[in-house]
């Protein structure tokens, strides 16, 4: 597994490197055979330091975990347990639900194709401006899984096709910390 390390006003220390080093491998190879990478990032905020781990441990799978202490180690150290409880709830979870339908099958069917448009599409002036404009690989799965996924993936907001119906749906976290879940209406 490729390890990224990265320090915005902290020195990086061959120590530092190989403790990183030691502690992802633990975490990410008791529950994933082949890990493809993962990036650390330290930071000093005030007096503490600040360490974020970003593991990809499958093809479609992104895991963040962070954490904070007096000092890098105990900063990381933090942030790897962080990341080896998901870790271990996501392979948990993975294992519950593999009897309806397998990784690989969800990653395919995920996958929607891009659409070029050969014609010109006009611009409007006084619209608001698209800052960034990505694709996505959107999951076919049931409310609760998209749930996991968007806790695994340390986001506010998860898309996804839900599996009972086959629409397009949305769970996000409210600002009073529980979760919405949006539906469009079915056309008539």
């Amino acid at each position: 597994m490729k390890v990224t390390l990265s320090g915005k006003q902290v020195d990086i220390s061959d120590k530092l490197r190989k403790h990183v080093e030691d502690g992802v491998s633990a975490s990410v190879d008791k529950y994933f055979s082949a890990p493809i990478s993962c990036s650390v990032a330290f930071s000093k905020e005030g007096e503490d330091f600040s360490a974020e781990i970003t593991v990809h441990p499958a093809k479609n799978i992104v895991l963040k975990g962070s954490g904070s202490a007096a000092d890098p180690y105990s900063a990381f150290d933090n942030a790897n347990e962080h990341i080896a409880t998901r870790l271990r709830r996501h392979k948990t979870k993975l294992s519950a639900h593999k009897s309806k339908i397998g990784l690989a099958e969800l990653a395919y069917s995920a996958v929607l194709p891009l659409v070029e448009q050969d014609e010109e599409v006009d611009v409007n002036e006084d619209a608001p401006l698209t800052i960034a404009e990505t694709n996505a690989n959107i999951p076919v799965c049931t409310v609760s899984e998209a749930v996991m996924l968007m806790d695994l993936g340390n986001e506010c907001a998860q898309m996804f096709r839900n599996s009972a119906n086959n629409h397009i749906s949305m769970v996000y976290r409210r600002k009073d910390g529980n979760i919405g879940w949006v539906e469009p209406k079915a056309d008539n």
